[in-house]
């Protein structure tokens, strides 16, 4: 027993397995909950506490705005900064090391959380950094005059008509 707003109520606790979804929890409770409404008595009414599925899902939102608004000032510093040749190998860096982060945790069982969205932005940050000094560095190699390597060609012998 407990107040809810001032009025007497009572309290049922749902808990979410290991390994689940709260998004998903919360859409399975407003199916169940509507079920139960049509038997409840008169006088009864059903009020969420605490809604986390909706605190989550604004945490996720929030995650996924400042990931793209990081990507994007990163995108624009680095093209600014090196060039667009230069540049792009930074912007390509990005979405490769995501999708294998993403695959790797999805093979390591790890989900998405607030701690690995965190240490996912200080390894983006981090990964940014690696690439725009090697970059960097580079391009500083190539105009104090040190010579690009060249693969050898091969060469492929004409094809011989059969005739």
């Amino acid at each position: 027993m407990f107040r809810l707003d001032g009025q007497a109520a009572i309290g049922i606790g749902i808990s979410m397995r290991a390994g689940g979804d709260v998004l998903a929890l919360g859409q399975n409770i407003e199916g169940a909950m509507a079920e139960i409404r049509a038997d409840l008595p008169i006088g009864i009414e059903p009020h969420l506490a605490a809604d986390q599925p909706k605190v989550v899902k604004a945490a996720v939102d929030d995650f996924m705005e400042a990931l793209g608004e990081a990507i994007g000032i990163v995108l624009a510093v680095s093209f600014i900064s090196l060039g667009i040749r230069a540049g792009a190998v930074v912007a390509c860096s990005i979405p490769l090391v995501l999708a294998a982060v993403f695959v790797g945790m999805e093979f390591a069982g790890i989900d998405l959380q607030r701690v690995s969205l965190g240490a996912l932005i200080i390894a983006l940050g981090l990964l940014v950094d690696d690439a725009m000094i090697t970059v960097e560095m580079m391009v500083t190699q190539l105009e104090a005059g040190a010579e690009r390597r060249r693969q050898p060609r091969l060469l492929i012998p004409p094809r011989r008509s059969p005739c």
